[in-house]
Formats: C-alpha cells, sequence, structure tokens
C-alpha cells in the first residue's frame, strides 16, 4: 500500500513524489527481456481507467484524510478528491488541534465538488475547536448535504451549540448529533429528513415540538440518554419507528408521554431511572420492544409492575411482542410482595384476565437477556408454557440470549433443554412446533 508521509496533518499532496532518474529507467528497460518490455508497452492503468462515478463511490467509504492520501496513485488521482462529496473527518486523542484546524481548512478551501452528501465529525469539541466546527458546518449546508453526523466526545450536554442554519437545511436527509447543546429557537424546516438522532444532549417539550412539527416525512427517530423532553407527539403518517434508550427522567414523578397514530414500531431499551412511560396514542403499533429497566426500592416494586401492565395494556393489539428480563421478573416480584410465592404457571393463571385482550391478537413472542444458568430461565418458562396454552394465534416464540452478559461463555444445554421442554409442552391448536438454531443462540419455536 502507498504511503505519503508529511511533516504534519495539513500538509496537502502538489506533487507526485519523485522517482528514479529518465536515464536509469531508460537502462533498466535496456535490460529487460523482449518479452516483459512488450507486456510494459501493452499494460494496462487500471486505477487511470475508472470512472469518476467508480472513485466518488470508493471514497464514500473513506475518511476524507485517506481519500487527500490517493492523489499519489497517478497524475489522473492527483486532484480527483478534491470533488469528493463525502467529508468525513475524525479527531485523535492526542493530536495537534491546530494542525487538524489547518488541514480541515484546506481540503474544504480546495473543495470543487457543488453538492456535499455527507459531512461526518468525530472527535473532542474543545473551545480552540467550536467556531471551526461551526464554519465547517456552514460549509457543507450551503453545498445542499444531505447527511450529518457530530459526535463530540468528552464532553456531556455541554458546550456546542449546533447553528441556526441547520435547523433550516431544506436538503437534510440524515441527522446524527450526539452531546450537543440542541436549542432550538426558531422555525425548523427539514422537509426531506427521514432519520433522526439524538444523543446525550438537554432537550425541552417546545423545542422538540418545533423539531418534530417542522420534519414532515420523519420515518425513524431514536433519543438515547436525553433530558428534558416529556412529551413526544408525532402526527405524520411517514414515521414508522421510534426508539427510546436510556431515557434520563427529571425527579420522581416525572413522565414520558409517546403519542405517535402511525407509528409502526415502539422501543423502549436501556436504564431509566425514577418516571413513567405513558402511551396516549399508538393505535397503528404492529410491533414494540420492552426491554427496560429501573433501579427500585422495594417499596417501589408494585408501582414499576403498574408501569409495565399499563405499557401491555396500550399494546394489547401489536402482532410482535419483545420482552426484556426486567419487564418479566418485575411482574412476578410484585404478586410477591406481601404475599406468599406464586408459582410461575400459577401467577399467569391469575393474571390471565388482566392480558387477555393481548394473548387474542398476539403472534409473535421473542424473550431477550436470560443466560445460560437453567434456573434463571424457571420465570421465562412459566410465561411461555402459559402462552403455549392461552395465545391462540401465537405464530413465533423466540429466545434470544445473544446479549446477555453470559453469552461469551455460552452453553447450548440449557437452550436445549428449554426446547425440549416447550415442545412437549401442551399447546393451543395448531400451536407452534420447536426448532434451535444454534449458531444464532436463540430457540425458536413457529408453526408448522
Amino acid at each position: 500500500m502507498l504511503k505519503m508521509e508529511t511533516k504534519s496533518q495539513s500538509t496537502l499532496p502538489n506533487a507526485l513524489p519523485s522517482g528514479n532518474s529518465s536515464e536509469e529507467l531508460a537502462g533498466k528497460r535496456a535490460r529487460l527481456p523482449p518479452s516483459n518490455q512488450d507486456e510494459r508497452r501493452n499494460s494496462v492503468d487500471y486505477i487511470s481507467e475508472l470512472p469518476d462515478a467508480i472513485i466518488l463511490h470508493i471514497f464514500s467509504f473513506m475518511t476524507t484524510k485517506d481519500a487527500v492520501k490517493t492523489s499519489v496513485l497517478s497524475k489522473r488521482w492527483r486532484s480527483t478528491w478534491t470533488s469528493n462529496q463525502y467529508m468525513s473527518f475524525s479527531l485523535p486523542l492526542g493530536s495537534i488541534l491546530k494542525s487538524f484546524i489547518t488541514f480541515v481548512d484546506s481540503v474544504l478551501l480546495r473543495c470543487t465538488a457543488i453538492k456535499a452528501k455527507r459531512f461526518l465529525y468525530d472527535g473532542p469539541c474543545f473551545a480552540l475547536i467550536q467556531s471551526s466546527l461551526d464554519r465547517w458546518l456552514q460549509f457543507a449546508i450551503k453545498h445542499g448535504v444531505e447527511e450529518v453526523s457530530v459526535n463530540l466526545r468528552y464532553l456531556r450536554y455541554k458546550d456546542f451549540l449546533l447553528p441556526r442554519i441547520l435547523f433550516c437545511c431544506t436538503t437534510l436527509v440524515n441527522l446524527h448529533v450526539s452531546q450537543c447543546c440542541f436549542r432550538v429557537f426558531g422555525t425548523v424546516n427539514w422537509c426531506l429528513l427521514k432519520t433522526l438522532r439524538i444523543d446525550y444532549a438537554k432537550l425541552n417539550n417546545d423545542g422538540m415540538m418545533r423539531v418534530l412539527s417542522g420534519s414532515p416525512v420523519l420515518e425513524f427517530l431514536e433519543l438515547k440518554s436525553c433530558v428534558g423532553v416529556k412529551h413526544i407527539m408525532v402526527e405524520s403518517k411517514s414515521f414508522r419507528e421510534l426508539v427510546i434508550d436510556s431515557h434520563v427522567f427529571r425527579g420522581r414523578a416525572s413522565m414520558l408521554k409517546i403519542s405517535a397514530p402511525h407509528l409502526l414500531k415502539l422501543r423502549l431499551l436501556g436504564n431509566s431511572r425514577g418516571g413513567k412511560f405513558r402511551l396516549d396514542e399508538v393505535s397503528s403499533l404492529i410491533e414494540a420492544e420492552l426491554n427496560f429497566n429501573m433501579k427500585i426500592a422495594l417499596d417501589k416494586v408494585k408501582a414499576r409492575a403498574n408501569l409495565v401492565k399499563g405499557l401491555l395494556k396500550r399494546l394489547h393489539h401489536v402482532m410482535k411482542l419483545v420482552m426484556g428480563s426486567w419487564c418479566l421478573q418485575i411482574e412476578l416480584n410484585a404478586e410477591s410482595v406481601g404475599h406468599r410465592i406464586f408459582a410461575g404457571e400459577e401467577f399467569w393463571n391469575l393474571v390471565r384476565g388482566r392480558i387477555y385482550q393481548c394473548l387474542m391478537h398476539l403472534k409473535h413472542v421473542e424473550i431477550v437477556d436470560r443466560g445460560a444458568n437453567l434456573l434463571a430461565w424457571e420465570p421465562v418458562l412459566s410465561l411461555l408454557k402459559f402462552l403455549l396454552q392461552n395465545a391462540l394465534w401465537l405464530d413465533e416464540i423466540v429466545i434470544n440470549s445473544t446479549n446477555s452478559k453470559s453469552s461469551q461463555a455460552f452453553e447450548p444445554s440449557p437452550l436445549l433443554e428449554v426446547a425440549r421442554i416447550l415442545q412437549s409442552h401442551p399447546k393451543c391448536s395448531p400451536g407452534p412446533r420447536s426448532f434451535l438454531d444454534i449458531l444464532s443462540k436463540d430457540v425458536r419455536l413457529c408453526k408448522s
């Protein structure tokens, strides 16, 4: 692989590396056998023959720094990188900030691309780089950028304020911001935005409402470890998937309300401290995942169990339901507080009337994060046995331990035993059959 040596990161190539003199090359050719000389004369430089569209496609998989290095490949490639529409800059820890800033400024100064497809920045946001990052984003926006990703490291809910011009970028299709100050003061015009991911940000209801109302074709929204937002309301018919991961509630009595009448898939994930989730309008949902957990005191067990029950009631019409181990275990724990301990199957028969509507629509169930210890499967097995006997339209059960902490030392024997038990358990007619996939570490029960 060819490498270009530079004195600093800011140095850009402007000439090919020097080689042997013409006299030396001529002497070498003279010493070559005739057959080798013919092969050289007839050889094709396939790299130089590549069409511009292929070269630009190759650039889309590279960082800008690596794209610049391709200028040493041939005369044709010497300035091809300047038409690169994909800008990707990463600042590793320990780099010289001034050299990095000079390098990025030089790249953008020599850029000849009329349109920017992508702008990615991954690195810290120290005071020295904040004004530069703001300037780089403005350059990308003025060039009709379609995808923007700003991942700021070593900060949490901190200083970098996204430029106002970003909220009026009518060409934006995909946006991902992490650890930025997400303040929205005016109108948002993201008429083409389809995917929005916000990580580790301070939000507020008014700003979030402006963002969602200004994104008429939004299809996917993910909020990870965000704080401040209390209501997510999306009326758009294009909205398909919502992911809430490790939501940060302010105060024990705080609540996150979700209203999206056209939403098809909902995922509540991660560690959430305090607070509640409430589903107001999710009538179009066909798939839901409840795989979150909350650290709670003993006197709050029933309250958390009621939270899960309330969510299940609002999800009674979904065709696919994924439940994490915490949501399953909290139900059993709640019934045991202050009472005799119920056997697993006895508990589910006790609550059968409460979840009857859910059983009438349920077609797919996925259980996650159990581990390789067969004892840990007891509460799950009791639920699955109950479903096999009572969920008439159930097509498939998936038991997925891929993400569990014990999966690194995976032993198939507990899952094999689970499959054997479920295979022999009485089922609703026609009932699913068992299928074990060792490679994916799943137990699947599917209809024949």
